[in-house]
């Protein structure tokens, strides 16, 4: 197939599973030309390029860490030796044993890798980090192999992928990345302590929804019931990626005039554009609906003293956050001495 062909009907969608495999939205293009560049002279032999190209770039992305098809062929091998190894010197095992000893890969978005290995080991599963360069923050987790949900046996080593820092020069929003990930790691696992205002200003699905203590947990009633609860369901799915759970992308600059076909958010008293934070569980391809183009997402509004003051999120669909109507937060009572 011609090169020049080729890249001009795929680019973009290589581009796009770069970015799900978790290469920074800013180089995902630089890594899929490189391995285009390197894979040409297959390319070019080859009747589906799809069969040379993807495979190297999971390649270039994971470093080799991805679970098919080698990985999978490997597992299989192992756990068919080994149940006919059991079923001769034991005989059949008995099922409610073998239950008993196996473990289910727990949601590691949002955790950093320490984190995330003390979660694995609480449930007795055996683990490995592999470091990805990227630039965000060291350390922080990207997904595992294999991924949240699945089941594992107690002689099985989960692999985490984390963060690392990398060897090229990175964008100077270092501050706002670090600011991006503590965010999410306050309200998903509550282990970090972002710099907030005083005072939060809310805004969901484009609406101005109240205000929140920036000195409260993520778990206090102004937190959880417009923000943490929503953005926790979504962001804990598993997802059908090779990293099993959603691929955290953060920038900064000006945000678009509507998120999710829902007005983003203009507040007031706020310094420069914010950072948004998009977890994306799913990829829009040619011919694909506007459901998978809107993805979770979340915009970080900082005031004069780099406090975070405003906090906007929208979800796809739109699913009407806010508390119950039995729940008051302190927003609710001002209302009411008004």
């Amino acid at each position: 197939m011609d090169l020049q062909d080729y890249r001009a009907a795929r680019h973009r969608r290589l581009v796009e599973m770069a970015t799900e495999l978790g290469v920074p939205a800013d180089r995902a293009a630089a890594v899929v030309d490189r391995v285009i560049e390197d894979q040409r002279r297959r390319i070019v032999r080859s009747v589906d390029p799809d069969q040379v190209v993807v495979p190297a770039l999971r390649e270039e992305v994971l470093g080799g860490r991805s679970r098919f098809p080698s990985l999978a062929i490997f597992v299989l091998i192992a756990v068919v030796a080994a149940a006919f190894a059991v079923t001769i010197l034991a005989g059949p095992p008995d099922p409610k044993k073998v239950e008993r000893r196996a473990a289910t890969v727990p949601a590691l978005v949002g955790l950093t890798s320490a984190e995330a290995v003390s979660a694995l080991g609480s449930a007795g599963i055996s683990t490995r980090v592999d470091l990805v360069p990227q630039c965000d923050p060291a350390g922080q987790v990207l997904g595992s192999v294999p991924p949240s949900g699945d089941t594992v046996r107690p002689d099985k080593v989960v692999v985490v992928i984390a963060t690392a820092t990398p060897s090229w020069s990175c964008p100077a929003d270092a501050a706002g990345r670090v600011q991006a990930w503590a965010f999410l790691r306050f309200l998903v696992s509550g282990s970090a302590r972002p710099h907030l205002a005083p005072e939060v200003r809310l805004y969901v699905d484009g609406a101005a929804a109240g205000t929140a203590d920036g000195t409260h947990s993520a778990t206090s009633p102004d937190w959880r019931w417009r923000v943490r609860d929503p953005v926790v369901a979504h962001a804990l799915r598993p997802v059908a990626n090779d990293l099993g759970q959603p691929v955290v992308s953060i920038t900064s600059g000006p945000p678009p005039p509507t998120t999710c076909g829902l007005p983003t958010p203009s507040p007031s008293g706020i310094a420069g554009a914010p950072t948004r934070v998009v977890l994306t569980a799913s990829g829009a391809g040619p011919g694909d609906g506007p459901e998978l183009e809107c993805q979770l997402t979340i915009d970080l509004f900082k005031d004069d003293d780099g406090a975070i003051a405003v906090v906007s999120v929208t979800l796809p669909g739109g699913s009407g956050l806010g508390p119950p109507p039995w729940v008051r937060t302190r927003d609710d009572r001002d209302a009411l001495d008004d």
